[in-house]
Order: C-alpha cells, then structure tokens, then sequence
C-alpha cells in the first residue's frame, strides 16, 4: 500500500453498524463482553472512568505510570469490579516509552476475557506560564505525554483491535489541539479501511475540573471566580460528571460518530 492513494476506493469498505432499531435504549451504554483499556487509570478522571465501566458491564486493563494505584482511591474500583463480576487489571505503564506500550499490550493481550472494544485515553499533563517565558523543556513533555503517549496507545490498541479482528497555556493549548488532529486523521485512516475491523476515534474536551490536582491552581487569589465565570453554568465541574459522556462514546450508542470532539465543559467554548 506504500505510495499509494490510501483513500482510493479500492481501500475502503463500509462497516456494519454497531447497533441496530431492536436493541433497547439502555442496552446502548452497555459495554458486555468486551474490553476497554484505560490510560492514567490511576488519576482523578481515570478513576470514575473505570467505575463507570465496570459499572456498565466492561472490563477494564488499567494503565498508569505508577507502580500500583494509590489504596484508597482505588478501593471502589476493585469494589465495582467485584460487585459487577468483571475483569479489572492494572498494569504499570510509560505512555511516552514505546517499547512500554507494545510490552504492556503483548502482556495484556495473553490474559483478556474479551476483545479490546475501546481506548480512554486520560493520561495527560498540564502546565502553564506566559508563552514568551515558557521552558522548551516543558513544552515537549507536554507533547511527549499528551501527544506522542495518546498516538503510542492508539496506535497498540488498533494493532491488537486488527489482529484479533474485534474493534496563558499557549503549550498546554498547543498539545490538546494536537490530540484533537491526531483524533481526526486516526478516525479517518481506520474507519473504512479495508481488512481492518471497525475503529472509531473520537475526543472529549472537558472544562474546568475540581480535583486535588486543580486544588493549589484554585488557591490563588481570584482564580476559582475567574475559572466559575468562564463557563455558562457558573461552577466547575467533577469528575464523576464525565462518566456518562464517555461511556456513549464507548457504547453502541454513538455507532455513527467519529471524528468529533464531544465538549462537556459548561459551555466554556460557547461564549
């Protein structure tokens, strides 16, 4: 296929849709018999992202850079997993080392109960400063987790989703931009390529979240005002509050959505 025109219609294929008029709406967020990986697993974000699906019938391999995942906030995680009889495991993984990845998916792909239906992709990092002062440094390690870590997971989940045939931020800004490229041209490569099962690719954009890693941001004199007034709804947000937006986007439910960039951030970008 090398120097070709990959979107020659020789190349592509529609795929079958991935719900149809007889399944029920609630069964459209459900997420049996498959698996869905999860990056930053071990975060505020991953967290509830893991228990949302495990609670909806997933199991879920958990990836985090951490050796293992802090006890107590864990604790529920394993509890969802227990209650709903599914399949939790976490293994320790480097986003931004390729070698980590395809070693962490090699080990995965030996142990799962089901195919790898799905990626959430949370690892990330943030920093800020004006972009005249801004450190080179800190720029590309925001590119390193944000950009090259989510293109690295997307990447092993779609190889392992083929073989096995189932399916003042100027920086900070400047990376998120990136991933939402990369979301698109990934959707478009894999989404009606020939021989390569159904992949659909998308992106959340999310606002201001309250979590201890937004809490000395919040400290600052006037901070959290400006962060409740930049938004429509007057408030910051939580992370359970994602739980649902991911999970259709995961689910069957948005079988005809690719592409796209899912805002869930209280009218933020609106104004």
């Amino acid at each position: 296929m090398a120097g070709r025109n990959v979107h020659d219609l020789e190349f592509r294929e529609a795929k079958r849709p991935q719900a149809s008029p007889s399944v029920s709406v609630g069964d459209l967020f459900r997420l049996d018999n498959r698996t869905v990986v999860i990056t930053g697993a071990a975060g505020f974000l991953g967290v509830e992202v893991a228990i949302a699906i495990l609670q909806s019938g997933g199991d879920v391999v958990a990836m985090d850079v951490r050796a293992s995942p802090p006890p107590a906030e864990w604790a529920p995680v394993e509890a969802a997993a227990e209650t709903m009889d599914v399949r939790l495991t976490y293994i320790s993984c480097d986003v931004t080392d390729a070698d980590d990845v395809t070693n962490a998916f090699e080990k995965m792909a030996l142990d799962l109960r089901h195919p790898i239906r799905g990626l959430v992709a949370c690892a990330g990092i943030s920093d800020n400063g004006p972009a005249i002062d801004f450190p080179a440094s800190s720029l590309r390690r925001m590119l390193d987790v944000n950009v090259t870590g989510t293109f690295l997971v997307a990447q092993a989940a779609a190889k392992q989703m083929i073989q096995a045939n189932g399916v003042d931020t100027a920086g900070y800004n400047a990376s998120k931009a990136a991933v939402h490229q990369l979301a698109r041209s990934l959707a478009a490569e894999w989404g009606s390529r020939v021989n390569v099962p159904l992949i659909r690719v998308n992106s959340l954009s999310p606002g201001y979240i309250r979590t201890a890693a937004t809490a000395e941001a919040l400290e600052k004199p006037g901070m959290e005002a400006q962060w409740t007034g930049d938004n429509m709804l007057f408030r910051l947000s939580t992370a359970d509050e994602f739980r649902a937006p991911i999970l259709f986007l995961l689910g069957d439910g948005s079988s005809f959505m690719t592409a796209a960039d899912l805002r869930v951030d209280g009218g933020h970008c609106a104004w």
